[in-house]
C-alpha cells in the first residue's frame, strides 16, 4: 500500500504530493475521466511529484531546506500577493499530470545511447557497445500542466529568484 503524505504548506520533510486521493478523483471526475483505483493514483501522485521536480527551477525559494517537495516557496506572489504555501494551480498541475498519464503513459521516458564497436580477427567478429547513458525526456508535452505552472517557474513575469 503506498502512503501518500500530502504537504500542508509548512515544508514537510517527508512529503510526497500536494494533493490527496480524494483531490484528484474530483478533478478528473469533473473531466470525465476514470483514473482507477485508490492505489494506482496513490503511485501516480508520488510519480506526478517526482516528475513536477524536475520542472523548476522556479520563483522564490523553498520555506526550508530541509522539506521534500519544491513548493511551499518564500519569495512568492499568487495575483499580486505575498504567498506561502502551495498554490491551487499547483494542485491543479499535479492533479492534469494524472490525467496525462492516463492518455499517454509515463511521464518520462528513459532512451540509452551505445556507440557499438566492432572488431574482426581471423574470421572471428566480436561486437559490443559503449559509452552507453540514459538519457530523460517527457514522453508528452502536458501542455495544460505547462499553462497551470507557468506563473510560477522562473523567467515569467521578470521575478527574479533563487533555485530549489
Amino acid at each position: 500500500m503506498v502512503t501518500i503524505i500530502v504537504e500542508d504548506g509548512t515544508g514537510l520533510p517527508d512529503s510526497n504530493s500536494y494533493i490527496d486521493v480524494s483531490f484528484v478523483k474530483k478533478y478528473a471526475e469533473d473531466r470525465g475521466v476514470d483514473l482507477g483505483s485508490d492505489e494506482v493514483i496513490s503511485a501516480n501522485l508520488i510519480l506526478a511529484a517526482d516528475y513536477m521536480s524536475t520542472q523548476g527551477p522556479f520563483k522564490g525559494s523553498v520555506v526550508s531546506p530541509a522539506q521534500a517537495l519544491d513548493f511551499p516557496r518564500k519569495g512568492l506572489y499568487v495575483h499580486g500577493e505575498p504567498f506561502t504555501g502551495v498554490p491551487q494551480k499547483v494542485m491543479k498541475a499535479q492533479a492534469q499530470l494524472l490525467l496525462d498519464i492516463k492518455e499517454s503513459g509515463a511521464l518520462m521516458v528513459t532512451s540509452r545511447q551505445y556507440a557499438l564497436k566492432k572488431r574482426a580477427l581471423e574470421g572471428l567478429v566480436q561486437e559490443w557497445a559503449v559509452g552507453a547513458h540514459a538519457q530523460y525526456k517527457p514522453n508528452a508535452s502536458h501542455a495544460m500542466f505547462q499553462s497551470l505552472m507557468a506563473d510560477y517557474k522562473n523567467g515569467t513575469f521578470g521575478q527574479a529568484s533563487t533555485y530549489r
